[in-house]
């Protein structure tokens, strides 16, 4: 499975990191992303990608602008992309693992959720027509043990996705990438509900737009993961500190 990287030019030490760690995978192709503090903020209002009122950090509107360029490039070269952002640690058997999870998947799917940010919650229909479920994680405690969970045996299915924090791993499809964008343009000031943690939350990052999306398209969550994040805050080139 070929994975289309998302990194900043000036990120090389993130790169290299990357590549360290994910020395496994089969395929990745680097795409520079869209450097959010370098673009014309007006342009995009007036092209309708961005709203005037949007309340994106310089490094939130680099993040979206490069997911959304992936997200056309499925459409173009119709075929599902795989897409990761450059604090993707993988599974050491992620390329079989993923194919198995998409092979029971229907023929319709849109996306794959493959990790989430473990600071926050993950909902899902666990039992569909008999009870979602709300998981919590902790986040910490993975920081010191992305190791182990590369080498872990893991048994992941799909289940239905209802809300998960994070972008920084999944699989889209054409039809799913149309999708997505007919939900997410323009970027505006919205709000969804995270069951437990906030009934309104701000869009702050194209993972809310998505969010918002997720009900109303056949979106998957791989469970257990098969890609983590460290998520660190300090280091983030889309919500610094």
């Amino acid at each position: 499975m070929q994975i289309h990287l998302i990194n900043l030019d000036r990120s090389v030490d993130r790169l290299a990191e990357f590549r360290r760690v994910n020395a496994h995978l089969g395929s990745v192709e680097r795409v520079a992303a869209v450097d959010g503090g370098s673009v014309d903020r007006q342009r995009l209002v007036d092209a309708g990608t961005l709203a005037p009122d949007l309340a994106y950090t310089p490094g939130a509107i680099g993040c979206a602008l490069s997911h959304i360029g992936l997200w056309r490039m499925a459409m173009d070269r119709r075929q599902p992309l795989t897409v990761a952002e450059d604090d993707a640690i993988f599974h050491l058997q992620f390329d079989v693992l993923a194919a198995s999870v998409i092979a029971t998947l229907p023929v319709d799917w849109d996306l794959v959720l493959w990790g989430w940010n473990f600071d926050s919650i993950l909902a899902f229909d666990l039992l569909p027509g008999i009870s979602p479920c709300v998981a919590r994680f902790n986040q910490d405690q993975l920081r010191n043990a992305t190791a182990k969970f590369q080498l872990r045996a893991l048994g992941p299915k799909a289940y239905r996705l209802l809300r998960a924090f994070g972008s920084v791993c999944y699989s889209v499809s054409p039809a799913g990438a149309n999708k997505l964008l007919a939900h997410a343009l323009p970027i505006r000031p919205l709000t969804v509900a995270f069951p437990t943690v906030d009934p309104a939350f701000p869009n702050r990052g194209i993972d809310i737009v998505m969010n918002a999306a997720y009900s109303s398209i056949a979106a998957f969550v791989s469970f257990p993961p098969l890609v983590v994040t460290r998520n660190d805050d300090a280091v983030s080139t889309i919500q610094p500190g």
